[in-house]
């Protein structure tokens, strides 16, 4: 039964802040994207000086920011318009399912510790913050969100640099949040730890080999994508904890309840 309703609710969780952050992107993050392709679609990089893994053409799922945009040329890709925008949005919703199963059930087991109420859509939007911090605040500070054509370094570097950075910060904000003594001092070491070893990158920015007429507009897009992006991911994360905490107080407690002994 409880298990039951934390996959419900996270289910509707992450349905409505899918559907919610596409929205967002369809206004800010897609314009920048679609600009960017133009730029990518008009010349043919250079080949950089790193490993051909690196070139712009091998495009990701970025794991740190969740841009739906990244395919490769060889494999199939949405239509652009109305097929690529139902997709996005599909992709949106199943992501943020999965971290609102992640949300719903640590809620449920904080206040299950706890032993009292302490669920709400306000207690939420505190636990969507935290969740912000470790899966896009944290490693955007050492690998920005990317422009499709952005040349970058090889993916598994990029992904265990992005793993260390998540898990150091949750771990690092677990210990700051609910521990008490000298060993609280650790999360301050662990959140720093993913900076002390470095994030991978390639040498000569994220454009290079572009004529440099396009690597400067180029440029120019990837501050407002970067605010774009963010923006996105806020909202995505607020939405998620605020309405995860509202789902675990109206429908997760009563059963909750139910597995508490009487005395």
């Amino acid at each position: 039964m409880l298990f039951r309703r934390i996959v419900l609710c996270a289910l509707l969780v992450g349905a409505l802040a899918g559907l919610l952050v596409s929205a967002v992107q369809h206004w800010q993050a897609i314009p920048l994207i679609a600009a960017a392709e133009v730029f990518e679609g008009s010349t043919e990089p250079a080949e950089p000086t790193a490993p051909l893994a690196a070139t712009a053409h091998d495009h990701d799922h970025d794991l740190a920011h969740g841009d739906a945009h990244a395919h490769d040329a060889a494999e199939w890709a949405p239509e652009d318009g109305t097929e690529r925008h139902v997709w996005t949005a599909i992709a949106n919703v199943l992501n943020a399912i999965g971290f609102g199963l992640v949300l719903v059930a640590a809620i449920t087991t904080w206040e299950h510790l706890r032993g009292r109420p302490l669920a709400s859509a306000r207690t939420g939007l505190v636990w969507g913050a935290a969740g912000w911090i470790c899966v896009f605040g944290l490693p955007t500070l050492g690998l920005p969100p990317e422009l499709p054509g952005s040349v970058a370094a090889p993916l598994g570097d990029r992904q265990a640099w992005w793993l260390l950075a998540a898990a150091s910060g949750a771990a690092g904000l677990g210990l700051l949040a609910f521990v008490r003594g000298p060993l609280r001092l650790l999360g301050l070491a662990l959140i720093a730890l993913p900076f002390a070893v470095g994030a991978p990158h390639l040498a000569g920015g994220p454009f290079a080999g572009y004529d440099i007429g396009i690597a400067r507009q180029m440029e120019a897009l990837a501050g407002p994508f970067a605010l774009a992006t963010t923006l996105a991911t806020a909202v995505q994360w607020l939405a998620l904890g605020g309405l995860s905490g509202w789902a675990v107080a109206r429908w997760v407690r009563p059963a909750l309840a139910d597995l508490t002994p009487t005395l």
